[in-house]
């Protein structure tokens, strides 16, 4: 199964830079104030790739500190609940001695 994975990651790299080496050719990013930028087309869409990772990594992330929140929340919930049980339980009876002969 490792193998398989390995081959699988081997043809996935070789796409990507077969892709890169395809599409080396310059363009120029038009921007604001008559701002330019030129550069490899292969290099401005790893950087828009990476640009749309990050934010949807910090939107995740979002989404997991909130929930990791709500269950520190509900735990701390759950201890004191448990506490309030145990302090109406009745006192439990002591335990019988031992019948046991000494010897």
């Amino acid at each position: 199964m490792r193998i398989l994975i390995w081959i699988i990651r081997v043809v996935v790299v070789l796409l990507f830079v077969w892709f890169a080496a395809k599409n080396a050719d310059p363009i120029t990013l038009r921007g604001y104030l008559d701002s330019t930028l030129t550069a490899p087309l292969a290099l401005v869409l790893l950087a828009f790739f990476g640009g749309g990772l990050m934010l949807g990594l910090m939107a995740s992330l979002m989404t997991m500190f909130r929930l990791k929140r709500e269950i520190r929340k509900l735990n701390r919930a759950l201890q004191h609940k448990t506490r309030d049980e145990i302090a109406t339980l009745p006192p439990s009876s002591p335990a019988p001695h031992s019948t046991m002969p000494k010897l």
